[in-house]
């Protein structure tokens, strides 16, 4: 669903039309992400902005545009610059073990067919062009693949599925998230929790019962650092519908139409990007002092070593 790209400073920051222009094709709800390559990429593009004798007004405004908080769209994606190496250097290293969509440069490496200049980001490139929807297959590993970027560098995660399960019986609703977990983990991310969201139902065991049998359910599927968070919801009488599917986060979000369960080869969902405001406002519904639903019992918190509060 979202496309990293790696942005040379120079590129984007010594001309002004250049900079206004890319700068808005990159945010979690566009689908297109800039990997902080390198770690002070903001401090790069605005220093090459000065050497290109931009105005200083225009240079304010490129400081502004990076400070704002409004629309992310630098993240560290667990890219590194080896001590003394060029920029060119270290993206086509980086890109040799974990492709970028494209590189974005004043001047196209030779032999790179995922090379850009500034001219050539357009929505209608093919290493450009985005879609804010599609089908995914629903087996863990395309679930997990098309939600990576939007976990990767969230500090704040609620996937909301109202008939989430752990019991096996109510269908693969684990798969997906330890598959997605696993990826995070050897990617060097970590230090996450995962707040899911359930509706209620007469059938599903208090939280007493939850907690008791999470570990068995849960063995072996949470990596070292990651904790999920299980939380249950009843709608209001003449309130909201809680019956959508989303994974949301403080950059953005994806609703995902029937939901991000596994089922057999064949089967798919679709997967469609959240305006970023509108994912923060359904983020909102859930917050612990909210009034959009009924919050039933307590959490349930699991983390990787099977040990659980109640919370």
């Amino acid at each position: 669903m979202h496309s990293e790209y790696a942005v040379e400073p120079t590129a984007i920051g010594s001309d002004w039309p250049t900079f206004k222009y890319l700068i808005e094709k990159f945010s979690f709800d566009k689908g297109r992400l800039i990997s902080r390559l390198p770690s002070k990429w903001e401090k790069k593009v605005i220093a090459a902005a000065k050497d290109a004798n931009l105005s200083d007004v225009q240079i304010s405004s490129i400081i502004e545009r990076l400070k704002s908080t409004k629309k992310a769209r630098v993240f560290d994606l667990g890219r590194k610059i080896e001590n003394g190496e060029d920029w060119i250097d270290s993206v086509l290293r980086e890109h040799a073990s974990r492709p970028f969509r494209g590189i974005i440069c004043k001047e196209k490496p030779t032999g790179c067919a995922e090379a850009l200049t500034a001219d050539d980001c357009d929505d209608d490139h093919p290493l450009f062009k985005v879609s804010r929807s599609r089908d995914v297959n629903r087996v863990a590993d395309e679930i997990s693949d098309a939600l990576f970027f939007l976990l990767a560098p969230a500090t704040e995660i609620d996937v909301v599925d109202p008939f989430f399960d752990l019991r096996p019986s109510k269908g693969d609703f684990l798969g997906p998230i330890a598959a997605l977990l696993a990826k995070l983990a050897a990617a060097g991310f970590s230090d996450k929790t995962l707040r899911i969201h359930y509706r209620t139902h007469d059938s599903r065991p208090p939280d007493h019962m939850v907690a008791k049998d999470a570990p068995g359910l849960t063995a072996g599927l949470i990596p070292p650092g990651f904790k999920l968070q299980l939380f249950e919801w009843a709608e209001i009488e003449g309130g909201k519908d809680l019956h959508d599917r989303f994974f949301l986060t403080n950059f953005g979000g994806i609703q995902i139409g029937i939901g991000p369960a596994a089922a057999a080869e064949g089967k798919d969902t679709t997967f469609t990007l959240l305006d970023d405001d509108h994912a923060q406002d359904w983020r909102s519904r859930f917050e612990l002092n909210a009034t959009i639903y009924n919050r039933i019992g307590r959490i349930v918190e699991i983390d990787s070593q099977g040990n659980v509060a109640l919370i």
